[in-house]
Parts: C-alpha cells; structure tokens; sequence
C-alpha cells in the first residue's frame, strides 16, 4: 500500500507539479481551494516580494507582510486557474475535474472519468512525487524509495498506453501496441494486421526472420502509430514510437535511422514511410531536444503529451483502436486502487476508477 501526502511548498511560484499536486489533493478530497496547498508563509513572502514586487516598494511590503501574503495567495489562486484553464480546453470530456465558481478544483463523478482521465492522474501522481510537490510517507527512507520504485514500474507500463493516446491524438492517427506484444510470433501478427488496416506492405514469412527478429518480442519498439490512410485524409505513414520514463540515459529510445531500418526489417514491403518519436514525461530540454533532431525523430513532452491524450474524432478507425488503449489501461490502472492520502491527520481512499 502507498501513502502520500502534501510537501509544503516553500514559494508562490506555480508550477505544472503544484497544478498536479492540487489535483491529486482533489481527486482523493472531492473538492479542493488552492489553500489546500500547505506553503510555509515567511519563506513563500519573501520568495514574492525579492521576486515578484518592484524593488522600491519592498521595504513597504515587508512593514506591511499580510498585504505580500494577500497578494501572495490571489495570485497562486489566479496562476492556478490559467493552468486548470489550460487543461480543460485540451482534453475538454477526458478532463477529471471542474472549476465552480468560488475557484474551487471538484472531481467529476466516477461515472464520468475515462480511462484517458484515469491515465492522465496516474501521469500527474508521477510529475508530483518526482517534481517535489507530494511526498510518500512510511516508516523509513528505504520503504519509502522501495514504494517510489515499486509505483515507478508500474507507471513505465500505463506510460506506454499514455505514449499511445498522445501520439495518436497528437498526429490524428490509430496506434497499435506493440509493447503489448510477449513474443515474435506476436508481433509478426500485430504488423499483419497494421498492413491490413494500412491497405499496403507484406510483412516478411516468420520463417524468413534472422535471430535478432526472432529474439524480440516488439521490435524495439513501444507504439506503431497509424497517420493518414483509410479514413484519415492524408498521405499515409506510419510513427515509430519510444516511450520512456528515465531522465538520463534515454539515447537508447531515441528512435533514429537504425531503429526504423530494424522495424523495416520485419517487412518484404514496407505498408509506409516511416518516422520515429521519443514520448518521456518531462518538460523539454535543450539537449534531448538537440538528440531528436541528429536523429530525425520527433520529441513528445509532458506538454505536447497532456495536449494530445484526448484528442480521438477522427472516425470510427482511430476510435476503435483508441478504445482498445481504453481497455488496457483500465486493467492496469486497478493497481493504483490501494493508493491513500495522508491529509490533516485523515486518510482518503480513492473510491474508484470508473470501473
């Protein structure tokens, strides 16, 4: 069982990991007003009025320290509610929460949250824990990287499913789960039936694959992402996908000339061009940016992720491939039931996942 609570934040400065923090609260609480956020009073004055507040009238605000801290707590509240703004006009329905009138955060009703939404929490838990925002509590600092850990693995499998609905929503396309795939003779029947979605390409007889294609299950790769074709207007090609959680080390899922070449291997006649794509969920930086760019393949981060995960009307094909997502991310998501929050001496249950 994981347990978690607030971390009191020691600035004003809203952040995407304080919106997630703010949701996490809600999605346990119901409702939830920006002050549910604990931020310690004398370091988050200070922090506003060296950065907020024009250098002469500093002085003033520090004779006058509840004028900073009124200031302070209307514009968090403001801040909030731009990036709350943000999220409901980019995944509208698949959005687990309102704003009533009184600026207050309310969850919608189990009933109402889809598996993008549920997913979509389970990425906001992981911006919160590793941004800082919210805390695991347990007996030792040891249970406590052990249970980080243990949701971590979790999370790298619904990362996957997230990687899915964003590129697909993103680029209007069908995805097809090859991280799904257990073994070669699996795959060899997943891109089987991509080409006959696709209406092109012939994938190579299985008794024709070398010993690197018959060694992997998906072909070192998480997502085959359908764009254009068959009712999707467009010139028909096919993203490479490579989702990935880690902060370092991530060369290895940049998805560039070899990866697709190895994918184009498993084919007697490819059913489109190809083009590769990195899914991670941290912000964008200069030098994985750099890294995608040598290598020809797009670069999908937390913003182009949460911007593209609802997006699914582009007819009955992407739907129903969508909907499949739908299914397993639901059946994985169930993992995350026992989940507590820690809050004022109360301990919240999630009631459900739309299950």
């Amino acid at each position: 069982m994981l347990r978690f609570r607030l971390k009191t934040l020691n600035t004003g400065e809203v952040t995407p990991d304080v919106l997630a923090a703010w949701e996490l609260a809600t999605f346990f609480l119901g409702e939830a007003s920006p002050s549910v956020l604990p931020i310690d009073p004398d370091s988050a004055r200070e922090w506003y009025i060296e950065t907020i507040v024009d250098a002469t009238s500093r002085e003033d605000y520090r004779a006058e320290p509840q004028m900073a801290d009124d200031e302070l707590a209307e514009d968090f509240a403001n801040s909030l509610k731009r990036l709350t703004d943000s999220r409901v006009k980019k995944l509208a329905e698949h959005y687990p929460f309102s704003l009533d009138p009184n600026g207050h955060l309310v969850r919608k009703n189990s009933e109402h949250l889809s598996a993008v939404g549920a997913s979509y929490i389970a990425l906001q838990f992981f911006r919160a824990v590793n941004g800082g925002t919210v805390e695991i509590d347990d007996v030792s600092e040891a249970e406590i990287t052990r249970k980080q850990d243990a949701f971590n693995d979790i999370f790298r499998k619904i990362f996957e499913y997230i990687a899915g609905y964003a590129v697909a929503g993103k680029r209007e396309g069908a995805p097809f789960m090859t991280s799904e795939c257990r073994s070669a003779q699996r795959l060899e029947v997943l891109l089987k039936i991509l080409c006959r979605k696709v209406g092109a390409g012939t994938v190579l007889p299985f008794d024709n694959w070398n010993g690197p294609q018959r060694a992997t299950n998906d072909g070192g790769v998480d997502c085959l992402a359908h764009i254009g074709g068959p009712e999707m207007p467009g010139d028909a090609h096919i993203i490479l996908v490579g989702a990935t959680v880690q902060r370092n080390r991530i060369d290895g899922k940049i998805m560039g000339p070899e990866k697709l070449d190895f994918m184009g291997s498993f084919f007697s006649e490819r059913p489109a061009a190809f083009q590769g794509a990195l899914v991670r969920p941290q912000d964008e930086d200069a030098l994985t940016k750099e890294k995608c760019i040598q290598k020809n393949c797009l670069l999908f981060s937390y913003d182009q992720i949460w911007h593209g995960m609802g997006k699914r009307n582009k007819g009955r094909y992407q739907s129903g491939m969508l909907k499949r997502l739908d299914v397993k991310a639901r059946k994985l998501l169930r993992q995350f039931l026992d989940v507590k929050f820690l809050h004022e001496y109360d301990e919240y249950d999630i009631e459900a996942i739309g299950t």
